[in-house]
């Protein structure tokens, strides 16, 4: 049995095995895609591009990453290699984490002339080696700012035109909202809701957090701290049961990409200015197919798919639905329904177009991706929220908009076989 001494040195060489591991897969991302590359700038320089983005998209199927963060790490092993030797051998021999390999670059990509570069490459891994990773950033920071002072304005310049909003969600309805603004006007917003926070009756009863995210969201949407305001065009997907309060299933956001409680939609939906559609699904959640006549999806057929995929239906992928194309999964003339049609985002569809990706829907919401190197990979559906309605509904009269659909749907499938 090893004594705690062992246990130690144990944690500390497993660590730098898996460092070492990680550059070790760097390197074999960066293989594929320069011989993807070189292959197709035999040809072209366009069907070397080409390549590159199917190479890329097939690591992203086999690693279960999204496209950009493929990108982003075998762009990262490439500077590193190119301009930072020695750092690049120390991940390699594992002297040194991915997360403090990581923080190098991003302090070296802020540097604006090569000897810099240089210069932070000959003293990184002695000095990041022996830091935490939020120490070795802040010591990152503060050498960038030292080393190229003079050039402050100008890197500010270049990170300020990078400047966005972002999203991500926490779950239980909740997400996180980020900003990546100026830092002197991310000190002035926190203090404006610090000192409205200050300012609230002594009696408010929330906590300073809870009472600035109000604040801020309050002031964002334009509404006074508690009434209504501007309201945004959300699209939910709820069982009716729970919409009814015959059960609390959530709903979810079209795009999958948060769960939202069944008290929160009722509330929603007590809005008279709240829009309902009305899908019908199988006892499991799947829609039900909606075909069309005629080669280019209707705007109510993208909706469908919208509500029944989500998101781009390439494994790895969360472009949202409304922001794809709708793709036919066997060419046209094959019909135009839900069960040969999805969501794909522009490159995979460009891709697919072009042979270097084959796919298959073998079932309505299910899509079967093959890469060139003969690999699949399937994705299938998120089914939509329901609820089980044998006791509370058993003795609900006929749904009428349940015959309606199906009518619609018969009458659907006797044009297309008179057609």
């Amino acid at each position: 049995m090893l004594d705690d001494r062992q246990v130690i040195e144990q944690v500390v060489v497993r660590r730098e095995a898996l460092a070492a591991l990680e550059a070790a897969e760097a390197v074999d991302m960066l293989d594929v895609v320069d011989r993807a590359r070189a292959a197709g700038e035999a040809v072209s320089e366009a069907q070397g591009r080409r390549r590159v983005d199917a190479a890329v998209h097939e690591l992203s199927l086999a690693m279960r990453l999204p496209v950009p963060t493929i990108e982003r790490r075998v762009a990262r092993a490439r500077r590193l290699r190119s301009t930072m030797p020695d750092v690049w051998q120390a991940w390699l021999d594992g002297r040194i984490s991915t997360t403090h390999v990581a923080a190098v670059d991003r302090a070296a990509t802020r540097l604006v002339h090569g000897e810099s570069v240089a210069a932070l490459d000959d003293i990184a891994v002695e000095r990041i080696s022996r830091l935490t990773p939020g120490q070795a950033t802040r010591w990152l920071d503060r050498w960038v700012e030292r080393t190229e002072a003079t050039e402050s304005a100008r890197r500010h310049e270049r990170a300020h035109a990078d400047r966005k909003v972002s999203s991500r969600p926490l779950g239980d309805a909740m997400t996180r909202l980020t900003a990546d603004v100026a830092a002197t006007d991310a000190a002035a917003v926190m203090q404006s809701l610090t000192g409205a926070a200050h300012g609230l009756p002594a009696d408010d009863g929330r906590t300073i957090d809870q009472a600035r995210a109000d604040l801020l969201v309050d002031t964002l949407l334009g509404r006074e701290p508690g009434g209504l305001g501007f309201r945004a065009v959300i699209g939910i997907t709820v069982p009716l049961s729970s919409l009814m309060g015959f059960s609390d299933v959530p709903g979810e956001l079209t795009d999958r990409s948060a769960t939202i409680p069944a008290h929160i939609v009722r509330a929603a939906m007590a809005d008279e200015h709240s829009l309902l559609y009305r899908l019908v699904t199988d006892d499991v959640g799947n829609l039900m197919t909606v075909t069309w006549l005629g080669r280019f999806a209707p705007t109510r057929l993208a909706q469908v798919l919208e509500f029944r995929d989500g998101t781009s239906v390439f494994p790895t992928s969360t472009v949202p639905a409304r922001a794809c194309d709708t793709d036919h999964s066997d060419p046209w003339p094959a019909e135009t329904s839900a069960a040969n049609t999805g969501p794909l985002n522009r490159r995979a569809h460009n891709l697919k177009t072009e042979g270097h990706l084959r796919l298959r829907q073998p079932a309505p919401g299910v899509f079967a991706w093959t890469t060139s190197t003969g690999h699949t990979y399937t994705r299938t559906p998120e089914p939509l929220p329901i609820a089980d309605w044998e006791h509370a509904t058993a003795d609900l009269p006929a749904d009428p908009w349940a015959v309606e659909f199906n009518q619609m749907l018969e009458a659907l499938t006797a044009a297309g076989a008179s057609a």
